[in-house]
């Protein structure tokens, strides 16, 4: 199991909104775990959770646990506070990517221990989690 760290949480950002979908995914993280839906019947894993399977329509999507690497597909660097929440100040810049998760499908998240400029498309990255609240954790990624 991958190692959770539960930094301090800076004042104003934004929590995600979580549903009864998209519960297990938040849970999950917070217990270490980067699960997915994938579909019993063809296989497909879909991120973002969906009430049906983006392939075949099969509504039987188990969360199953994914891989813990990846590849970055792309990225982008954000070097100002967005949307106002100045709690993000102490993070700028903060690196936003496409990860391909081996084996899972393409999720968007957080890559860190890494300078801007050494950020690459194509880089093998490794998940790790950070509690963000009392019942959700948020995966993220660092350098394989």
């Amino acid at each position: 199991m991958t190692k959770i760290t539960n930094p301090p949480q800076p004042a104003m950002m934004a929590l995600p909104v979580i549903t009864d979908m998209t519960r297990p995914f938040w849970t999950e993280a917070k217990n270490g775990r980067l699960v997915m839906q994938k579909c019993a019947k063809c296989g497909t894993v879909n991120f973002h959770p969906k009430p049906w399977c983006i392939e075949c329509g099969s509504r039987d999507l188990p969360w199953t646990e994914m891989k813990e690497e990846g590849t970055v597909y792309s990225f982008t660097i954000s070097r100002s506070v967005a949307m106002n929440y100045p709690g993000w100040e102490s993070q700028l810049p903060v690196i936003l990517c496409l990860i391909d998760v081996d084996d899972g499908a393409r999720m968007y998240a957080q890559v860190t221990h890494v300078k801007p400029e050494d950020m690459h498309v194509g880089m093998r990255v490794k998940v790790y989690f950070e509690q963000i609240s009392e019942e959700a954790g948020i995966p993220k990624f660092k350098p394989a």
